[in-house]
């Protein structure tokens, strides 16, 4: 039986979002308008998996790491393991594109 007050702790129960130096420096360049669509989804991830807001995919090559959508501009990638969201880095869609080609490539 799931008594109201487990149910509500489970709520409290925030993941930990740990922004690794490059991530950190990709976001503190970032125009204002775009740096607020991806701090939208950074606090959206206190709650991964369970945020429905935002488009996430996983990258299958690499176990516990996702990529998540941030406007049509940028996409924050990050890995999740222990209740811990480490952002890895934020990269433009166009940058991204073009590292996943040459991976391809390289294959």
């Amino acid at each position: 039986m799931n008594s109201g007050i487990e149910s509500s702790n489970q709520q409290l129960t925030k993941n930990q979002v740990v922004l690794l130096d490059k991530a950190q420096i990709a976001l503190d360049t970032l125009p204002i308008e775009d740096k607020k669509k991806v701090i939208r989804v950074l606090n959206c991830l206190e709650e991964f998996p369970n945020c429905s807001d935002i488009d996430t995919h996983a990258l299958k090559s690499i176990p516990n790491s996702f990529i998540a959508r941030a406007g049509l501009k940028y996409r924050v990638i990050f890995e999740f393991k222990d209740r811990q969201v480490t952002i890895v880095d934020i990269v433009n869609h166009d940058r991204l594109e073009r590292f996943y080609q040459k991976l391809k490539e390289v294959s």
